[in-house]
């Protein structure tokens, strides 16, 4: 059994480099093993504390999002890029689609 996502097409991946000039920093060498909290926003909605209440086992719960629009990509509960949803053998995983520049909001 393979493990590459289903339905990848590589064709479609952008070629990034990282920048050079961090590379040599010794900070930036310093960082790479600073772990971050990692979360997927798959959709969201308002509802009302009664409606929580009111939740059980078996309960569906419809998200505002569509089924086209990407998942949101939070590092430390800040996003920082966006992707859709792949299927790895038995998991779920996310392909990046868009990654969010410095202190876009």
């Amino acid at each position: 059994m393979s493990s590459e996502p289903q339905n990848l097409d590589i064709s479609k991946l952008e070629n990034v480099e990282r920048p050079k000039q961090l590379t040599k920093s010794k900070t930036y060498n310093l960082l790479l093993d600073v772990e971050l909290e990692m979360s997927a926003i798959l959709g969201e909605t308002d509802i009302s504390l009664q409606k929580v209440l009111d939740i059980t086992k078996g309960s569906i719960i419809e998200l505002d999002n569509k089924t086209t629009e990407p998942i949101k990509l939070l590092a430390n509960g800040r996003e920082v890029a966006k992707g859709e949803v792949v299927i790895i053998e038995d998991n779920f995983g996310i392909r990046i689609t868009d990654i969010k520049k410095n202190n876009q909001e």
